[in-house]
């Protein structure tokens, strides 16, 4: 692969571009300018259990089946590739495997939500899964700059009492449950898709204050399904599914009771977060700043800095996919290149890593 042949993509700010660039230029340049990804499929089974909860979720209660045909088409999609032979590591068939094994872990979890917060009804669904852009514009260097954002609300909610509207996301973590809250009113998630949950409104002619986000959470439980549910479910008179149901349940009950006495948040946790600055503030806009500045560096990959901290270097106790590159000279680009990338342009639909899939 020809560096100098490698098209920049388009410039746009979503909350996940704009976190990368401020954690590692490099990186941003990398995924965001020339649309790198590695060759065939990567598996992160938290990534996945954290993408089809967020379906479950998107789709509600009453509609696993429709979830359970998502997956299927998803392993049918894969079963295809594997019979064309482009399955070389094996790596297809293994997430075949952990989408079985994700849905099965996300069902419980969601049905286990469901039942600690049922939805009211004064609220009222406005949209699910809502790809919006909107442009804002930001003073640098004394001259006005309009900057394109971008996102995928999880979902935007009436309260039919007050008329206010809410931007609810949903959250998985196999981490402690309380650092999904902390900082989270000025995380730059949090700002932008406040900018974009009130430009979606104006678009639409709906009425209504966008008053803050209520955010969901659940630690992802450490069971799976497995021979011990089928003897469970002999002995219980009733399925797998819900003997599997009813042992992550009595998982989640040890955890919260532990939490309790601990004086820790509890495995499952929704916390209403109101808005209490102004809708551009200071930071947001240093922020966005900076990601234009990187807009204008050139197609030279060396004009982007590295982390010198090396917190991007390997976040989630993993390396960073583009370390191979970081590590070698130029000369040796090319070759890697070839051998291990392929140019995977960001799209906003896949934009949405607000599941926290823990990488």
């Amino acid at each position: 692969m020809n560096i100098k042949d490698i098209p920049i993509q388009p410039f746009f700010c979503s909350q996940s571009c704009t976190k990368c660039a401020l954690g590692c230029e490099r990186k941003w340049f990398f995924k965001y300018r020339w649309g790198l990804g590695l060759k065939g499929v990567e598996i992160k089974e938290s990534a996945e259990l954290g993408k089809v909860y967020h379906k479950y979720q998107e789709f509600g209660p009453g509609q696993e089946q429709r979830v359970k045909n998502w997956i299927r088409e998803r392993q049918q999609c894969l079963a295809i590739k594997i019979d064309k032979g482009e399955d070389i590591d094996g790596a297809m068939s293994r997430l075949i495997t952990a989408l079985t094994v994700a849905s099965d872990k996300a069902e419980a979890m969601a049905h286990l939500f469901w039942e600690k917060y049922p939805a009211p009804s004064y609220l009222k669904t406005i949209g699910t899964e809502i790809k919006h852009r909107a442009e804002v514009t930001i003073n640098i260097g004394g001259k006005p700059i309009t900057i394109p954002l971008e996102g995928t609300i999880d979902k935007l909610i009436l309260d039919e009492r007050s008329g206010d509207v809410w931007e609810r996301d949903h959250k998985s973590t196999g981490r402690s449950i309380h650092l999904l809250f902390e900082g989270f009113p000025w995380s730059v998630q949090a700002r932008i898709y406040r900018i974009l949950g009130i430009d979606y409104l104006m678009q639409k002619g709906i009425k209504g204050n966008v008053k803050g986000f209520i955010l969901d959470g659940i630690a992802k439980p450490g069971i799976k399904l497995c021979g011990k549910d089928n003897t469970n479910a002999k002995k219980w008179d009733c399925t797998p599914d819900q003997a599997y149901l009813r042992r992550v349940k009595e998982w989640y009950i040890d955890k919260e009771e532990k939490a309790k006495s601990e004086g820790k948040c509890p495995p499952i946790f929704s916390q209403s977060i109101f808005f209490n600055e102004p809708v551009m503030p200071i930071e947001l806009a240093r922020d966005l700043a900076k990601v234009y500045r990187l807009s204008t560096l050139g197609p030279d990959p060396l004009n982007y800095s590295r982390d010198e901290s090396r917190t991007q270097c390997s976040s989630y106790e993993k390396s960073c996919i583009y370390m191979s590159l970081c590590m070698s000279p130029i000369s040796q680009w090319p070759k890697l290149l070839d051998d291990k990338y392929k140019i995977k342009p960001i799209k906003v639909e896949e934009e949405n890593e607000d599941t926290e899939t823990d990488g």
